[in-house]
């Protein structure tokens, strides 16, 4: 099946509401910049290609909540349940899926349709590694919350920094929002797993929780100029810039590069920067994007490996998601406030 062709399976099974034997809860965005409202649903009979999975978490990242306001990049239009990292144990399978069982523990990645405490998935997620099923080595070792806070931070983290930062062991690496869930994911990469110097962006209230997991040195950037501060810090320039802030501080960012450095745009919540190309030239650089969850779709052997990646690295005990806060459904628009403040240090949870 054609990838556009499997997205619009995707939204079929996502955004419907169907007629069922099984109620579970859901939050339910009917109204964009409106409260969430919680719901019963019930689920339909299971059609022989799917899985059924009882959700036990699903976390919460900035674009979720943008998708709730209608101001990000993928637009759905109300009534539909937002969210899209989930972890939980699988209902039932239909028979045409063989490669899992009623209670195997599974982490997803969906379109959209993760704050429900059921959810239905076309079988062959496994097939792009938008399903993932997690190998424990016992099931009482299973942290749901940790599952549902790791491929999408972790995920984007990795492939930006090898994909397209190609980075190398030892580097200076800088990272901006390094507090936010996918910032703090770059940073414990960088740092624990290829030894490099990381220089964190965040503010100073932030800064203990982003050294303990890994950055080297931290910039205020409410009352410190980054640019000044990167001279005294890496005065050759830094090699690798990871940027999930964007803004006019993009430019100052782009003049910090080493020679041959890259920089690396995956977010925008100060806004879409304009990248001066002569610097780059000048300094033979380089500036790329990476739009991770689109991967799944255009280059989906990279999203299967960088999924596979994080997970066998947190199941070995090589990384940590940070969770700041863990919610019940009910609590989900609270939640949801939290992220408006930009008050959240690593990943928020709704747990099921």
């Amino acid at each position: 099946m054609a990838c556009n062709a499997r997205l619009g399976v995707l939204r079929k099974h996502f955004c419907s509401a169907s007629k069922g034997v099984s109620a579970y809860k859901a939050a339910e965005c009917q109204q964009l910049k409106q409260p969430l409202v919680l719901l019963s649903k019930t689920s339909r009979p299971l059609e022989d290609h799917e899985v059924r999975i009882r959700n036990r978490a699903c976390g919460l990242n900035f674009a979720t909540y943008l998708t709730t306001r209608g101001e990000y990049q993928v637009k759905l239009e109300p009534p539909f349940v937002p969210g899209t990292e989930v972890a939980g144990e699988v209902l039932e399978v239909g028979k045409d899926v063989a490669s899992l069982s009623p209670g195997d523990v599974v982490i997803g990645l969906l379109e959209t349709g993760g704050l429900q405490e059921v959810v239905t998935v076309p079988g062959f997620m496994l097939d792009i590694g938008a399903l993932t099923k997690v190998e424990l080595k016992a099931k009482r070792d299973v942290d749901y919350c940790k599952l549902a806070s790791l491929i999408v931070n972790y995920g984007t983290a990795w492939m930006a920094l090898t994909r397209k930062g190609l980075i190398k062991e030892g580097e200076t690496v800088l990272v901006t929002g390094a507090s936010g869930g996918v910032g703090l994911a770059a940073v414990e990469l960088a740092a624990r797993i290829f030894n490099c110097q990381v220089i964190a962006v965040c503010r100073d209230e932030k800064s203990k929780m982003v050294k303990q997991y890994g950055a080297h040195n931290t910039i205020d950037y409410t009352r410190q100029n980054i640019r000044k501060e990167l001279k005294e810090l890496a005065p050759s320039g830094v090699n690798i810039v990871f940027d999930a802030v964007g803004g006019d501080g993009a430019v100052d960012l782009v003049k910090s590069l080493a020679i041959e450095g890259r920089f690396i745009t995956i977010g925008y919540t100060a806004g879409i920067p304009k990248i001066p190309a002569n610097i780059l030239l000048l300094k033979s650089a380089s500036a790329v994007g990476l739009w991770w969850g689109n991967t799944m779709q255009t280059v989906p052997d990279a999203f299967r490996e960088s999924v596979e990646t994080v997970t066998k690295m947190y199941l070995d005990g090589k990384i940590n998601p940070y969770i700041q806060q863990s919610f019940p459904l009910e609590k989900v628009n609270e939640a949801f406030g939290l992220i408006s403040s930009r008050k959240v240090v690593g990943k928020l949870v709704i747990e099921m």
